[in-house]
């Protein structure tokens, strides 16, 4: 092409191509002056593209210029906005830059279309895509904030927002009508032909090296087996992973299976690995009723991109349900429901690791009495509603029941969530526990002669936890020196005569709020101190406290007549307080011994 050759000048719109000239020199486009004509229309080496009201284009808003046999000079003159030049470069307000043809250049909605004189107008191949690469399903969605970019830089009318309104509606339908797996594309496809109106609309699996139909609408007559998609944009969306849309070139127009197919877009179908499962794909025809017809546009094809997410998410959701039931099922043969909820997450969780925890053994005193009494039927029912009561307030404070073995009961907390305030969770099972004694006994008043008691201990440390059963019988909890002294701690509470008693590890981590007092020093094995977690709090708790715990050390360094006169004190102010009786029975017998 030599400089006397004119460059074609096609300018599309949404209706498709709206005007046509030549460039030989320069060419300006811009707002309509007064004295001009509405456009498109061209004064001498002017084009007006937009109205007099439209005030988004500039009055002189682009000047295009020869350079070379190939090459034009692009020049924003716009004082505000930019141009966009081949669907991705920008050109701010006052730039230039050189451009190769063949070539586009947007200007608000109006693609002006540059190329040698010998391409026909209408046959044009503009070929596009959009900015990010489709989102798989769980990751953040490109598609929504993609549609904000483009109206962002464009002038929406009344024609694009009706859309964008149709197809959220419809990728809202897509995903909350849908109930099985073939519904998604089935939902998807006809929402395109029915709400966004493409002539012909397919999803598309791509299995084996081949891309199979699944899903095919069509307005016209096509039938299913006369219809075949654009292998070439395809081949682009599988490579690239994005959506693309275009205008067909006369050569690819020609093939029988896109005859009269004007424009054309796909969207991939992703797994949660972000590979192509799939395609979603629409085709507009070249010319309807004698006229040009409606060419796909980048907001179009973003919707078409956001039906095809929905596609996406909703398979991974059912694939991610029939996992998590067929999980569910099996977990809950061993596990209790929040474990086996934690397991279809985190299924590694059985493979065992060492994890700081609390633990809670409750031992429900006079059990062999109780069955005495109720006998073998009613001993069940009264073990049943002891245990159950136990294991939900282990629940209701986000713990796990371990293990419930006739008149004891395991409670967990740090696995399988890790909580930091898992002492502090385990103390308020206990006291939950007690608060619920009253009622326990008072449902079975009539059938026990006397109100059960129970011994609760917690101890907080460091455990193996994991599968502690078998490969045919799983059950999930701590292993190791952390449990035994936990087992210590609850078989010190007849010893200490005291209802919960915890270990200095577990004190060590409560806050103020919880009334604690230091009682003794376990000596065998590891050394391992002992604390009252008061569940009947007096009114003057902190004297008691320091009254005790002074009695305590003198108790301790061998001072046993300043221990028995303070005991007594305290005593004849709080005669039911067990712990001082308790020691002040050790410190007598070992005083007088």
């Amino acid at each position: 092409m030599g400089n006397s050759e004119p460059v074609a000048v096609n300018v599309f719109e949404k209706q498709g191509l709206v005007f046509s000239t030549e460039l030989t020199s320069t060419l300006e486009f811009g707002r309509q002056k007064s004295g001009e004509h509405e456009p498109y229309t061209r004064h001498g080496a002017r084009v007006v593209i937009a109205k007099l009201d439209e005030t988004n284009v500039s009055r002189e808003h682009l000047l295009l210029s020869r350079r070379s046999d190939d090459a034009i000079r692009v020049t924003n003159q716009s004082h505000v906005n930019s141009v966009l030049v081949n669907l991705e470069q920008e050109i701010g307000p006052g730039k230039h830059d050189d451009i190769s043809l063949p070539a586009l250049v947007t200007v608000f909605g109006r693609v002006i279309k540059l190329s040698t004189d010998s391409e026909p107008a209408a046959a044009c191949a503009v070929v596009a895509s959009l900015a990010q690469r489709t989102a798989p399903p769980g990751a953040r969605s490109g598609a929504s904030s993609a549609i904000s970019q483009i109206m962002a830089r464009r002038t929406p009318g009344d024609d694009d927002t009706a859309y964008v309104l149709r197809g959220l509606e419809a990728t809202i339908g897509v995903l909350q009508r849908a109930g099985r797996t073939d519904d998604f594309a089935t939902l998807a496809v006809q929402a395109m032909v029915d709400d966004l109106g493409f002539e012909n609309a397919a999803s598309l699996r791509w299995e084996g090296g081949e891309w199979i139909c699944e899903v095919f609408r069509s307005q016209a007559t096509v039938a299913n087996d006369e219809w075949a998609p654009s292998r070439t944009i395809l081949q682009r969306v599988y490579q690239e992973k994005r959506t693309f849309w275009k205008l067909p070139s006369t050569e690819e127009s020609a093939s029988p299976s896109l005859i009269n197919v004007g424009s054309l877009t796909a969207a991939p179908i992703l797994d949660r690995d972000g590979e192509v499962v799939g395609a979603l794909y629409g085709e507009r025809p070249l010319v309807v009723n004698g006229k040009i017809g409606k060419r796909i546009t980048e907001v179009e094809a973003s919707i078409v991109e956001m039906l095809s997410t929905s596609i996406a998410a909703g398979l991974a959701r059912l694939e991610q349900e029939h996992a998590a039931v067929k999980a569910r099922v099996l977990f809950e043969q061993f596990f209790t429901p929040e474990l086996s909820r934690q397991l279809e997450v985190e299924p590694d969780l059985l493979l065992g690791k060492d994890t700081d925890v609390s633990l809670l053994f409750c031992d429900i005193q006079g059990l062999s009495e109780v069955s005495e009494q109720l006998g073998a039927r009613l001993t069940l029912d009264w073990i049943n509603d002891v245990v159950g009561t136990l294991s939900q307030c282990v629940a209701d404070n986000h713990g796990v029941v371990v293990d419930t073995l006739g008149d004891e009961l395991m409670g967990m907390w740090g696995a399988p969530v890790d909580r930091a305030n898992h002492a502090e969770l385990a103390c308020r099972a206990a006291l939950q526990m007690r608060q619920q004694l009253p009622q326990l006994n008072h449902r079975w008043r009539q059938a026990l002669q006397k109100p059960v008691e129970l011994g609760i201990g917690i101890h907080t440390g460091v455990a193996r936890v994991g599968n502690i059963g078998s490969a045919t019988k799983f059950k999930y909890g701590p292993l190791g020196c952390t449990v035994q002294a936990a087992r210590r701690v609850k078989a010190a509470t007849e010893r200490l005569a005291t209802n919960v008693l915890i270990s200095s590890d577990t004190a060590a981590r409560l806050s103020d709020e919880f009334a604690t007092r230091r009682l003794w020093l376990l000596e065998q094995d590891e050394p391992l101190g002992l604390f009252e977690l008061t569940t009947d709090v007096p009114d003057d708790w902190c004297e008691l406290k320091r009254r005790f715990e002074a009695a305590l050390e003198a108790y301790e360094r061998g001072d046993f007549p300043t221990a028995i006169r303070l005991l007594a004190k305290i005593l004849t102010d709080h005669p039911g307080d067990r712990p001082s009786l308790q020691l002040l029975a050790r410190t007598a017998g070992d005083y007088f011994a």
